[in-house]
């Protein structure tokens, strides 16, 4: 019950402030595949066609450079970044609590999926209706890298019997 009270807390919370932002760079130490595969994709470039009148509306940069608005001018995070769609990373940045679905989700990590709507949603500009399933699929930067891990996470298990193995027989 106290789980999925922090969870409702956690998703109606308001965007992280600039001092829970750690920036892309951070992420790409551990995701360099997702990393990767963002920055060559269009959340990475949303404010890249924009006009100076573009970049200086507020309609227009609530959703295309979300964390701009609340970085420090000294670190601008220009675009659409890991942050705009998972929180701020700064509590959940931590390898230990990343390796915890529950654990990163208590300490800020947001479900993106959840997060699209917020400028994808029915008060969006664009005419054309958004299929949050279609435009996960069009975004994926997570199923080579969970494949990965899990083939590391498979080949340790024979290690890890090996190990019990050699305990039993001691």
């Amino acid at each position: 019950m106290r789980l999925e009270f922090a969870a409702a807390v956690l998703a109606l919370a308001p965007p992280a402030p600039a001092s829970d932002l750690v920036g892309p760079e951070s992420c790409r130490t551990c995701h360099a595949e997702a990393y990767r595969i963002w920055s060559q994709g269009p959340h990475a470039r949303a404010v890249a066609s924009f006009s100076g009148d573009q970049r200086k509306s507020p309609l227009c940069m609530s959703c295309h450079s979300r964390d701009e608005q609340r970085s420090s001018a000294a670190d601008p995070i220009a675009g659409v970044s890991c942050e705009t769609c998972h929180g701020g990373g700064r509590y959940y940045q931590a390898a230990v609590v990343m390796r915890d679905r529950e654990l990163a989700r208590l300490f800020g990590m947001q479900d993106a999926a959840a997060t699209c709507t917020s400028c994808h949603g029915p008060g969006s500009p664009t005419a054309q209706p958004f299929d949050v399933k279609a435009a996960l699929q069009r975004i994926d930067h997570w199923t080579a890298e969970r494949a990965r891990r899990q083939a590391g996470a498979q080949a340790m298990v024979p290690r890890a019997r090996l190990s019990a193995w050699l305990r039993e027989e001691r």
